[in-house]
């Protein structure tokens, strides 16, 4: 007799971008000159307030436990961060501090859905989105865009996919993989159907700065009442670059939601790096210039990258708003992702993300958070494995390779 594994390790699937950033890592590690465009995390470099924090910690010499739900120092950080950005003013015990954003949304699942439950979200998402609601024991409720919308889901879809077992209703704006934001009326429309209805909304804000062309991304909180439904969750890693400290939160009015989050929490992990917290709690307190600074660099990356795209025929793509994302339809070359994502890693040593993990096939996911010059080389190189038009020959690293 073998031993087997759980219902539950047979049917949660590995994650893509992971898969992607292995493969590539394994061929740059070979010696290829591979370009990433796939990537999640900003080159952008770590904020001096974070790095003095952390030399004075470990200095210290005293890296011990944290408290489990976050230090009294990381919270305060998080309260003043939202009362400025979300115009509500919380208690610590309303605050949960996690080891990411994505810990902070995966204690919010097992905190609040029961087997059977349903988590709705729009389409295209985040790639963990189905996984984690179906690791909860929740049933992942998916609302695709209409025909001739591209990636936009109204509200009113949104609302009719609402059904007795409906929990939770999930947003992410700006939306990784797509950049777009949802705009002030879709907000207030979930904002104010869920708290009448009693359905948990969480906010999934973890790129809610990086947004560009002078545009804001909606505050949800200005359209809530008592908010003890709408769950913001936030972090460090995307704002500032600081994705290495693996440190995010929560914030709700539901006390009871955020102690249970907490148990599942100290359950599990138990508590957060006591050096990481205090790296993030620096990064909130300091200069915040660098969010500027990152922004600027962001939208000047996601430029360079659009203008090469539009020198690609027959691609697609909506001008992002916001994260360091650009989603392309790329159906007329080639309609499965993953096929496609292959052969732009074999041939033009370029990683990108398949759509079809997004919940849009045809769709790649190209990340302009990678230095410019990379990113123009990257959709040269692009353009040339799938442009018949482009020349047969092209330079890569020191090689000369033929398309055909």
């Amino acid at each position: 007799m073998s031993v087997s594994l759980s219902k539950l390790a047979n049917t949660v699937g590995d994650s893509p971008t992971l898969k992607i950033n292995a493969k590539a890592r394994a061929l740059k590690a070979a010696g290829e000159p591979v370009i990433h465009l796939g990537g999640g995390e900003p080159t952008y470099p770590a904020p001096q307030a974070a790095v003095d924090a952390i030399i004075q910690k470990a200095q210290s010499r005293r890296i011990k436990y944290s408290p489990s739900s976050g230090t009294p120092e990381m919270k305060k950080a998080v309260l003043d961060y939202t009362e400025k950005h979300y115009g509500r003013r919380y208690e610590p015990a309303n605050v949960l501090v996690s080891a990411g954003a994505k810990q902070a949304l995966f204690n919010f699942l097992l905190a609040a859905v029961d087997a059977g439950d349903e988590v709705v979200f729009p389409a295209p998402y985040w790639v963990s989105y189905p996984e984690m609601v179906r690791m909860a024991g929740g049933t992942p409720v998916i609302v695709r865009p209409e025909a001739g919308r591209g990636l936009h889901v109204r509200a009113e879809q949104i609302l009719k996919a609402v059904t007795p077992k409906t929990k939770a209703i999930l947003i992410n704006s700006p939306c990784n993989p797509s950049g777009q934001i949802y705009g002030e009326d879709f907000i207030q429309t979930i904002v104010e159907f869920a708290e009448k209805n009693d359905i948990f909304l969480v906010m999934d804000d973890i790129y809610h700065q990086l947004v560009f062309d002078g545009k804001k991304t909606p505050n949800p909180a200005a359209y809530a009442k008592n908010a003890h439904n709408l769950v913001i969750i936030n972090g460090v890693s995307k704002l500032y670059g600081l994705t290495g400290l693996r440190i995010g939160w929560a914030v709700c009015a539901n006390k009871d939601l955020i102690g249970a989050m907490g148990r599942m929490q100290a359950q599990s992990t138990s508590c957060n790096s006591d050096l990481s917290e205090a790296a993030a709690a620096a990064a909130l307190n300091g200069d915040q210039s660098v969010v500027k600074d990152l922004c600027r660099i962001l939208e000047e990356n996601r430029d360079a990258l659009l203008q090469e795209a539009a020198a690609i025929p027959h691609v697609r793509v909506e001008k992002p708003a916001g994260t360091f994302y650009s989603f392309i339809d790329f159906s007329h070359y080639n309609a499965d992702s993953n096929a496609l994502a292959q052969y732009l890693l074999e041939k033009a040593l370029v990683a990108v993300v398949p759509g079809e993990a997004f919940g849009a096939e045809g769709y790649l996911r190209i990340s302009y958070c990678a230095d410019k010059a990379s990113i123009v080389e990257g959709m040269r190189r692009i353009r040339w494995a799938l442009d018949k038009n482009a020349p047969n020959e092209i330079k890569i690293g020191d090689k000369l390779v033929a398309r055909d």
